[in-house]
């Protein structure tokens, strides 16, 4: 279903209404999906087993067959006042099950994962919701929201840590759930790389 440079707008004027930074339109057929990339999802993610991530989600090779019948993709960047140190983004995922001994690193690097899921639960997942909805109201009744990612719904008050009902009881937000792109595969990094801004994009 082509997307019209009107539709298009709308869904970027909601988007930056919601803290985006920017947003880009591209075929569907230019995410990468990997199988390789699950692994950060079972080896360094303490989301690991919630009922948004493996395995209670689709294979790899399930979403590649279901992402053959998507044409497009709208990838959003949000905004973010997040700024980590050398130290701790080379080591985040060791310091988050290895704490770092010098206090102040460590400091430095709590900090930084409370923003994360500051900005997950109160800006990313709920906006790529609200894109959602925008998205069916424009006539994409197939359109699907995610998110970079561990599910933070359930984040603590101080953002300490996520008290997630995992693979021993129901979704504690069955309503707002969405799955992390990382956790079917998709290469965030690399996904996008050569494409035009979506803001070439013409009319369908």
């Amino acid at each position: 279903m082509e997307i019209s440079n009107e539709n298009y707008r709308q869904l970027e004027g909601r988007a930056k209404e919601l803290g985006a930074k920017s947003v880009r339109l591209l075929p569907a057929e230019d995410i990468v999906v990997e199988d390789r990339t699950v692994l950060k999802c079972i080896f360094g993610c303490n989301g690991y087993g919630s009922r948004v991530c493996p395995p209670f989600i689709p294979t790899v090779d399930e979403f590649k067959k279901m992402l053959a019948d998507y044409e497009w993709a709208l990838l959003v960047e949000w905004n973010s006042d997040n700024v980590f140190s050398q130290e701790v983004s080379e080591n985040f995922v060791k310091f988050s099950t290895s704490p770092p001994g010098d206090e102040a690193v460590k400091q430095q690097f709590q900090n930084n994962l409370k923003t994360i899921m500051k900005d997950r639960k109160e800006t990313i997942q709920p906006g790529v919701l609200e894109l959602e909805k925008l998205a069916w109201t424009l006539g994409y009744n197939t359109a699907l929201a995610t998110f970079p990612g561990m599910c933070t719904w359930c984040a603590t008050k101080d953002y300490s840590g996520v008290n997630c009902a995992g693979a021993n009881g129901p979704c504690h937000h069955p309503t707002a759930q969405a799955m992390p792109y990382g956790a079917r595969g998709k290469d965030g990094q690399n996904t996008g790389k050569n494409r035009q801004p979506a803001s070439e994009v013409s009319d369908g």
